[in-house]
């Protein structure tokens, strides 16, 4: 992966009007402005490692963004007709109090009233050899160690699986599941206490499904489709209910289904779902486009919720499960989050917090990571891959608070990982 010296190289050199070439496009005059549109000659390499899949969904997000290049700092800027370069005062201003004007010595604060946070740059370190070309998900065990799943560059690392200490610190590879776990792409993780032991349910978009122990040792997993009536199929994420012997398996960059399963891996021949016609928070609820993220929310256990990050409809949806059966899987409500965070939002995932007065987190792919309050209010946004722009924390992928408060993200395209300490509220 480049440093952000060889970064800066790169991007200082490209002579492209904001127009990313890494995915194809080049700067063309039109009138007073330049607009991005696909050129004849050959894309750029990523100055990063990327699969060729990643490659494809993130020149998915760019021609979306109108062919600005995102990696050098570009975004489009509606007043100007053109690509311009991003400041730390963006989209989601009206409720961010990040720092602008900083010299490099400054500490990277983001977020806004009560919730400011200040990155931890010395913290989560990866353990010497890790080859994070992307960092998916991140659970807490119950002594709050933190594990984070990633997909290696398939050369130099065979692991997939880092556990660091409660502070983080003292990275190390959980090495029980050896290629078994960590072939294909690992993706979605959840942990969940069983009896007095907790174990790791992990989703793995090369249609692999896992049960392990804490340290990755294969319990039972399923390769392959499983008897549902499609083979369009690259699982995201597990909800894992933890009043039911049932969980939950969404099928976000596949089929956008939902499959009941139990906690051996057996499918229940439940279904539900299928691809939005279009794409918008307003789409026939039900349907989804990226149903990215599947989360049990603690918050309200006695309505039995499991909330479905539908992302590039930017929303999340709530069902309500039977946690006695498996067969019920109804719409409750959705929460609009375009409507919160603005056009082009991609929540990957909801985590919740009741012991932290109901609050929750969401990563945003596309740049923030939003802090909610126990209504689902977004109250202050951490434009992380603003702040920590050079060293390409670009597409927050999970993140999860600490028990303290802390926060913790993991990025995609580039595989990155950061600690973010909550600071003391204004006037304490």
């Amino acid at each position: 992966m480049a440093s952000s010296l060889s970064l800066y190289s790169v991007c200082s050199e490209l002579q492209n009007h904001g127009c990313s070439a890494f995915c194809g496009f080049e700067g063309v005059k039109a009138g007073n402005e330049f607009i991005c549109l696909p050129s004849s000659t050959d894309r750029m390499e990523f100055p990063f490692d990327i699969t060729s899949e990643d490659r494809a969904e993130y020149c998915e997000m760019v021609a979306a963004g109108h062919g600005c290049d995102d990696i050098c700092g570009f975004q489009w800027d509606s007043d100007a007709g053109e690509c311009r370069k991003r400041s730390n005062k963006h989209a989601h201003s009206a409720t961010v109090d990040d720092n602008d004007d900083k010299s490099n010595d400054d500490p990277i604060i983001g977020g806004s009233g009560k919730f400011r946070y200040q990155y931890m740059p010395d913290l989560l370190q990866a353990p010497e050899g890790a080859s994070l070309v992307n960092c998916h998900g991140l659970v807490l065990d119950k002594d709050n160690n933190i594990y984070l799943t990633y997909q290696n560059d398939g050369k130099t690392d065979e692991n997939c699986l880092i556990r660091w200490n409660p502070d983080g610190t003292g990275g190390e590879f959980l090495t029980g599941g050896n290629t078994t776990l960590c072939s294909g792409t690992p993706h979605g993780l959840k942990i969940v206490t069983e009896g007095d032991e907790q174990f790791l349910y992990h989703a793995n978009n090369d249609q692999k499904l896992s049960k392990t122990t804490l340290d990755g040792t294969v319990i039972w997993q399923v390769n392959g489709v499983f008897g549902q009536a499609t083979d369009v199929y690259r699982p995201t994420w597990f909800a894992t209910p933890p009043d039911s012997e049932y969980m939950y398996l969404c099928d976000g960059y596949g089929s956008n289904q939902v499959y009941a399963f139990d906690r051996n891996g057996t499918f229940m021949n439940e279904t539900w779902g299928g691809a939005s016609p279009a794409k918008g928070p307003d789409e026939p609820h039900g349907t989804f486009s990226t149903n990215h993220g599947c989360t049990y929310d603690p918050r309200i256990p006695d309505e039995h919720i499991i909330v479905v990050s539908d992302r590039a409809n930017s929303r999340f949806e709530f069902y309500n499960y039977d946690p006695e059966g498996y067969q019920t899987f109804e719409w409750n409500r959705t929460v609009d989050f375009e409507a919160q965070m603005g056009v082009g939002t991609l929540p990957c995932n909801m985590r919740m917090y009741p012991e932290q007065d109901g609050r929750a987190i969401v990563p945003d792919l596309a740049g923030p990571v939003a802090v909610l309050d126990n209504t689902n209010t977004v109250i202050s946004v951490v434009n992380v891959s603003v702040l920590l722009e050079q060293e390409q924390h670009k597409h927050p992928h999970d993140a999860i608070f600490l028990p303290n408060g802390d926060m913790v993200v993991a990025t995609w395209a580039p595989g990155r990982v950061s600690y973010w300490k909550l600071l003391p509220a204004p006037g304490q």
